[in-house]
């Protein structure tokens, strides 16, 4: 036999053994995948604790020091610095209520959305922008699609987004949400996600975001208004 010969014959028992192997342990390895899928559910959740709780007393160390520079300070207390947590995360109660400063001039938020004009936009002139520009759109939970969807349609120029998630960010979630990162585990998803889509318009009359941090079960009495449409509009 010739080396290639040699080595084509090697590979061939290699595989055959390795293919018994297989079949020999494809009940043992079928049987064991629903303890090793909880086991890592189980790891998941409990890492994911651990990093909030750990991130949580580095915020308040933070927060403690701050206070005490800024006591010590003979600067105006106007000037004191916000604390970590807000600085990483943000506040939902700032950031998505912005002042009258975050207003776009129409020139700048035409430019935004002119790529998405020109495809929407027909030689009819039938307002296919000015529709999307003026849509509502409900989006029940911010996971793995939900998140794309609603951060698609913000860029899209889409005007009022309710965010309804009652989870917050995991470890677990980092490898499919579409814009949450390590800092934000064990905050709300809904927040989050609303934090980035004011920094991609920080106008609050362009778009108008209703994060809402609540499960969504179905029974009318319980979600309360969550599905009802946004005031001044019939339907969604």
């Amino acid at each position: 036999f010739t080396v290639q010969e040699r080595q084509r014959k090697y590979r061939r028992i290699l595989s055959e053994v390795y293919q018994e192997s297989l079949l020999v342990n494809m009940g043992e390895r079928l049987s064991g995948q629903g303890i090793a899928f909880a086991t890592g559910l189980l790891a998941g959740s409990i890492a994911t604790l651990v990093l909030a709780s750990r991130r949580e007393n580095e915020g308040k160390q933070r927060h403690a020091s701050e206070e005490d520079v800024s006591s010590s300070s003979p600067s105006p207390s106007s000037s004191k610095p916000q604390s970590a947590s807000i600085q990483q995360n943000g506040d939902a109660s700032q950031r998505n209520h912005p002042t009258k400063s975050s207003r776009l001039p129409p020139e700048i938020r035409s430019e935004m959305l002119s790529r998405n004009s020109l495809y929407f936009s027909s030689n009819n002139n039938d307002g296919g922008m000015d529709r999307i520009t003026d849509s509502s759109v409900l989006i029940v939970g911010l996971g793995g699609v939900g998140s794309h969807t609603a951060h698609m349609l913000a860029r899209a120029g889409v005007k009022y987004l309710r965010l309804v998630d009652f989870d917050q960010v995991t470890l677990s979630s980092l490898n499919r949400h579409a814009v949450a990162t390590l800092n934000d585990v064990g905050l709300p998803k809904a927040t989050v996600l609303c934090n980035h889509l004011r920094q991609i318009c920080p106008d609050g009359e362009r778009l108008v975001l209703d994060p809402i941090i609540k499960m969504y079960t179905g029974d009318a009495e319980k979600d309360g208004g969550m599905l009802e449409p946004p005031e001044g509009r019939e339907k969604w």
